[in-house]
């Protein structure tokens, strides 16, 4: 009840403030039930408390950083948004565990494979994590990419700015562990994958180091399928 009506507040708070600024794309794209790893790009405090409230679905979990559940007034807001602690840059295990128990429910969820939100606004190398938990559990990937969302709320600021932004959602796929000829797809291989797709929802100066995008898709050619 308490993660509909955050979800919801958000929702109306994000349309008000930048009505005629705002806009969602590929909601169409999005699967309505079953196990699903949403990845967004990560440039901005805005990211994690939006993207939950535009994905069409109630049952989504957003993995936060542990830092946030330090204090308990804190972690009370980030639990009742169905956030969970992960220790970033590490292999959480209890952070897996609570992962794939809730992907095998049938929920969604978030997770930026960046590990951090990136200050530069651009794509940076991923970590291996996301590409990890999509082999493993091999549900479909959707991923999204939110621009404007940095302009909108920079680091230090403390009252948004009325600008441009947009969260697109793109198609869903499968990330494998095996190529067609049979070689194994490394979890960095996974992640990269999950980058480019992010990539392509994003406009070129977005990009960062997956800028050049056919030289990318060719060295991971056969690493994803579509859902």
């Amino acid at each position: 009840m308490m993660y509909a009506f955050l979800r919801a507040l958000m929702r109306t708070l994000t349309r008000v403030y930048l009505v005629g600024l705002f806009k969602v794309v590929g909601v169409e794209n999005v699967p309505r039930s079953g196990p699903l790893i949403i990845c967004p790009n990560h440039s901005a405090t805005l990211d994690p408390p939006m993207v939950p409230a535009f994905v069409p679905r109630s049952d989504t979990w957003s993995m936060a950083k542990s830092e946030y559940f330090a204090k308990a007034h804190v972690a009370f807001w980030f639990y009742a948004y169905h956030a969970f602690p992960v220790v970033r840059h590490s292999a959480d295990r209890t952070a897996l565990r609570r992962s794939f128990d809730l992907l095998k429910a049938g929920n969604a969820l978030i997770m930026y494979p960046e590990g951090t939100r990136i200050e530069s606004g651009v794509l940076a190398k991923p970590e291996p994590g996301a590409g990890f938990i999509a082999q493993k559990a091999g549900c479909p990937v959707l991923p999204v990419g939110l621009t404007g969302t940095r302009e909108c709320f920079p680091k230090g600021a403390h009252w948004p700015r009325r600008t441009r932004v947009t969260i697109t959602f793109g198609k869903p796929f499968v990330v494998l562990q095996k190529r067609a000829d049979g070689t194994r797809v490394s979890h960095e291989e996974a992640s990269d994958a999950i980058m480019v797709a992010i990539a392509e929802l994003l406009p070129p100066e977005q990009r960062g180091v997956f800028s050049d995008l056919e030289s990318h898709r060719k060295r991971l050619a056969g690493v994803t399928v579509p859902a």
